[in-house]
Formats: structure tokens, C-alpha cells, sequence
């Protein structure tokens, strides 16, 4: 019995082989054995657990001796661990090996950065004469430019999205064509638009600012966009709350009219942020496309990066980075409004009044619960 209990830990006194133990005293065979008192060495060992347990205890001292029970654990192996970080760091430096990576170089970056930093400065904050001012008017024309080509391609791209996209939302086409629509979204995705751009659209359409350049550069961007918004489009239409579906359904709606009055209200808001956010994704894209000939503001920056004219590249960097911010801010007002609504407050709250001027019906105007004419009981079961 004594065998079946739980150390409770060095300072416990229910520790087995205690004298409160009623089998020490109700064991016949204790008693019974002949050889319980006639082995010398158990009478050494009582002697000497006698003795131990007759000199006074210290304050602060177990009772007993800490056994495999008190031992702390054992802390987990981190061989596992060691062994990944260091294949980890094997790896980086044969990378940095493999590309022929000049680490030294990073040793002269603040000094770099402080000398190039100062000569498109002195671009930047130059007096603003004729040939400064033709720099600044050029720069402005070629990022509208890129402006204009990111728009256009984020047109072609919203006008196929649409369609493609309830073509591939699982809730609104048929198998089949869901999973066509699918893998040819897939496949568009999986193409950059700077390789759209190189080995399709350039040759086709020409190069260089306005023209041929710029179309290419539209096209490419809208075809890249038409994968990644119709994903996104689709998504959100197998979001949609499938209430006014089973309404529409149920009405005798057909597939035209469930999608008109039942789908594109809870995901045009949506839907139009995302091509909003496109928009911005298409600005940074159509500057690199414009260093591959595209047009706009990438083939400026091309052309004063080659000639190493500095504080032409200053001016050309602002320019980039105004014009970006701002359409920034007026894409993330304007997807503000399309998702919250022009009613949407800063603290939550409810307008006071409504359209007409007249007050919001509340606790002071509208109908009391006591004025009801129901009887008591059907308001108590309705739980008012």
C-alpha cells in the first residue's frame, strides 16, 4: 500500500515508511518472519536510521533526501536547432559566394550614401532658372505619363476582371468552368508584367516615350492585372452572404438578375478598392517598365542615370515621390469613402438627423414601449 502513494516532495510528511503508516503495525508477517531481527545488517541500518532520525532537524532542511522524483528536469536537447541555423548560415555565405557578392562595399555605404546624397541635393535645391525649371517640367511630364499608362492598364485590366472574376468564384459558374477560368488566371499570375512587357507587348507596339512605348506598357500592365483582380474579385464574390441569393432564388430570379440585385451590391464597394489599390500598384510598376522602354517617367531616369547627371536623378527621384504619395492619399480617401460611406464618423456614431432635417427617431421621439397597444404578455414573450 505504502508502495502506491506520491511523493510529495522533499519537505512532505506523508512520505512512505512513516510511523502514522498502519501497515508497519497490522502486517502479520512482520511479526512472523524469523528473519526480521536476526540479520545483523538490518540491525546496523536501523541503527543508523535511528541515530539519523534522532539529531534535530535544521531549520530549512528536508525531511528526507531528495530522490529521482526531485530532481529538476531535464532541459531539452537544442542539438536539432544549432544544427538548422548553422545549415542556414552555410547556405547564406554560399550564396553570397555563388554571386560573386562584394560584402566590402558595404563598408563604404554611409560615405556613398552622404556623397550621392549631396550631389542630387544640389539638384534639388538649386536656383530655380530656365534650364532648372525645364528639368522640374519635363520630370512632371514624364510621371504623368506613367500615371496615365498605370491608369490605362488598370482600366483594361478592371474591364476583364469583372467578368473573369465571377467566371472563377465557385458560387456562380458551373465546375467546369470554374476550373478553367481558374488555371488561366493561374497562368496570367504566374508571368510578370515586366515579362508581358519584354517579350511580348514591346515588340508588338514599339518603344520609347508616347506611341508605341506607352501602349505596351498599359497592355502589359492590364493584362497583369486582369490575374491578380480577378482572383482577388472572386474571392470576395464567394464571400457574399448567401441571404439575398436564396431570396433572388427563390423569387424566380435568373442567373443575370441574382447577380445584379443580389451579388453586386455587397461586393462593389470591395471590388472597386481593389482596383483603387491596383491603380497604386500600377504607378510603381509602369516606372520600371518605362527604364525597359516603355515611356514615362522610368525612360527619364534612365536616360539621366546613364549620363551620371546627379541633380537631374535628385529632381526625377522627387518628383516620383510627390506624385506617388498624393495619388496615395487620394486613393486611400476615395477607397474610404467607396467602403465606409460619406456617413461614417470618426467616433462611430449615428448623424443626429437624417437627410430630410428631420430628427433621428430615438428615445425622446419615438414610440414609447409602454404606449404599445400590444397586450403585456405578447411584448414579454417577444422579450421587450
Amino acid at each position: 500500500m505504502s508502495n502506491g502513494r506520491l511523493n510529495a516532495g522533499p519537505g512532505s510528511t506523508s512520505r512512505p515508511g512513516a510511523d502514522n503508516d498502519p501497515d508497519a503495525h497490522t502486517d502479520p508477517d512482520a511479526h512472523t518472519d524469523p528473519d526480521a531481527h536476526t540479520d545483523p545488517s538490518d540491525h546496523a541500518a536501523d541503527a543508523t536510521a535511528g541515530d539519523a532520525a534522532a539529531q534535530p532537524r535544521q531549520p530549512g532542511q528536508p525531511r528526507f533526501a531528495p530522490d529521482a522524483l526531485d530532481r529538476r528536469p531535464v532541459r531539452p536537447s537544442k542539438l536539432g536547432y544549432n544544427i538548422g541555423m548553422l545549415t542556414v548560415g552555410i547556405i547564406f555565405i554560399a550564396a553570397v559566394y555563388g554571386a560573386g557578392m562584394d560584402f566590402g562595399a558595404l563598408l563604404n555605404l554611409p560615405a556613398s550614401i552622404v556623397q550621392y546624397g549631396q550631389l542630387m541635393a544640389q539638384g534639388v535645391f538649386q536656383v530655380p532658372d530656365e534650364t532648372v525649371a525645364g528639368y522640374w517640367a519635363q520630370s512632371f511630364d514624364a510621371m504623368f505619363e506613367s500615371v496615365a499608362i498605370a491608369w490605362v492598364g488598370t482600366m483594361v485590366g478592371a474591364l476583364f476582371s469583372l467578368p473573369m472574376g465571377f467566371l472563377a468564384a465557385r458560387n456562380m459558374s458551373p465546375l467546369p468552368v470554374y476550373i478553367v477560368v481558374r488555371f488561366i488566371l493561374s497562368v496570367i499570375r504566374a508571368v510578370p508584367e515586366i515579362i508581358f512587357a519584354i517579350a511580348i507587348m514591346l515588340p508588338l507596339f514599339g518603344f520609347g516615350s508616347g506611341g508605341g512605348g506607352a501602349l505596351a506598357g498599359a497592355m502589359a500592365l492590364g493584362v497583369s492585372s486582369i490575374g491578380t483582380l480577378s482572383k482577388l474579385i472572386s474571392e470576395a464574390i464567394e464571400a457574399v452572404d448567401g441571404g439575398p441569393l436564396e431570396s433572388s432564388r427563390a423569387s424566380g430570379s435568373n442567373q443575370l438578375q441574382m447577380i445584379r440585385w443580389a451579388v453586386m451590391p455587397q461586393v462593389m464597394p470591395e471590388v472597386v478598392a481593389i482596383w483603387l489599390y491596383r491603380f497604386e500598384v500600377n504607378i510603381r510598376a509602369s516606372a520600371i517598365l518605362g527604364v525597359l522602354g516603355a515611356g514615362g517617367i522610368g525612360s527619364l531616369l534612365s536616360v539621366v542615370f546613364g549620363a551620371r547627371e546627379w541633380d537631374r536623378i535628385g529632381i526625377v527621384l522627387v518628383v516620383i515621390i510627390v506624385v506617388t504619395m498624393v495619388v496615395d492619399q487620394i486613393s486611400a480617401f476615395i477607397r474610404h469613402r467607396v467602403i465606409h460611406g460619406g456617413g461614417a464618423r470618426s467616433d462611430g456614431g449615428e448623424t443626429p438627423e437624417d437627410d430630410d432635417g428631420a430628427p433621428d427617431p430615438g428615445p425622446e421621439h419615438g414610440p414609447r414601449v409602454e404606449d404599445d397597444p400590444a397586450p403585456k404578455e405578447n411584448r414579454a414573450a417577444a422579450g421587450l
